[in-house]
Parts: structure tokens; C-alpha cells; sequence
């Protein structure tokens, strides 16, 4: 009964990631945390799956490159107003699952303090969902329902999962 419970939930153990996911899965997350603290945007867009990448452009009617810069602006507008004081993605404590195709995907816990000024500090927590595509490790937030909506239009298999809301809190 509890495997039947398990399975339902889609909370199974996941395949263990080969040597190569593995590798790759760490250098990600550790390129992806150093352009976070080096505030290199361009660096951090080259995470997010091309093919998210492609459908947004499609969307609103622009090439992935031209959408691209677009993001890197926004991310350098939205950043430059705020002072990321702590950024962590804790790999050590992630989620290894695996979808029903049989492929792994990880859910790292991510952590960000922010300081905003005179509208105070803040503690985000979310999940940081790391997938495979042709052969590559890629990062997408999934703690708000319009990215995952889109998430799950290119990625069909991951309808059905769940994922975290994440928070925010004041801090002090």
C-alpha cells in the first residue's frame, strides 16, 4: 500500500544520475551560482532551456537571441534595485526524481536574501528545477504558476508534477 501511495504521489526513487549527469548537473549549478553573485545575466539566461527560450519568442513574435537580450535587461533592471545579499542552491539537499519516460530531473532547494532598501530585507525560498535537454543540464524557477504553465507546454512530461510554491519572508 504505501509503494501504491508513493507511486501516486510521484514521490518514486529516482535512477541514480550516471557519472556524466552528475558532472554536468554540479557544473551547471556552479556556473549558474557564480553568474548570480557576479551579477553576469548573460551567463544566467544561458541556463534556461532553449527550447522555453524559443516558445516565449515565438509567443511574442521575436527571435530567441532578440528575446535573450530582452531578459538580460530586465534581470539587470530588476537586480540593479536590489542588493542580493546571500544566494545559495543547496545540491547537497536536492530532490532526484525521475519522470515517467525515465529521465531525472532535480529539485534544489534555492535560497535568496534580499535587501531592497528602505522596503526592507527578504528571505526567498524556492525550488530550483533542474532538467535534461538533449544531453544538457538546464535551471528553471517553478515557484510561480506562469512559469510553470510554460515550462509544462514545452515539457508536456512534466504535467502531473508538482512543485513548490516557495516563499518569501521579511527579515530584520
Amino acid at each position: 500500500m504505501a509503494l501504491a501511495l508513493a507511486f501516486a504521489s510521484g514521490i518514486v526513487a529516482a535512477r541514480p544520475l550516471t557519472d556524466s549527469e552528475r558532472s554536468g548537473l554540479a557544473d551547471t549549478v556552479a556556473t549558474f551560482d557564480a553568474a548570480m553573485r557576479g551579477a553576469d545575466y548573460a551567463a544566467v539566461s544561458k541556463t534556461i532551456p532553449p527550447k522555453v527560450l524559443g516558445f516565449i519568442a515565438n509567443k511574442g513574435g521575436m527571435d530567441v537571441e532578440k528575446l535573450r537580450e530582452v531578459v538580460i535587461e530586465q534581470m539587470t533592471k530588476a537586480l540593479a534595485e536590489v542588493k542580493i545579499e546571500a544566494f545559495s542552491m543547496d545540491l547537497a539537499n536536492a530532490e532526484y526524481r525521475e519522470l515517467q519516460t525515465g529521465e531525472p530531473y532535480v529539485l534544489i532547494p534555492t535560497e535568496t536574501i534580499i535587501n531592497a532598501g528602505d522596503k526592507g530585507r527578504f528571505k526567498a525560498k524556492a525550488q530550483t528545477l533542474a532538467l535534461i535537454d538533449e544531453g544538457k543540464w538546464y535551471l528553471l524557477r517553478v515557484n510561480e504558476d506562469k512559469q510553470v504553465t510554460i515550462m509544462r507546454q514545452v515539457y508536456p512530461q512534466f504535467v502531473g508534477v508538482e512543485f513548490d510554491s516557495g516563499s518569501v519572508e521579511a527579515l530584520k
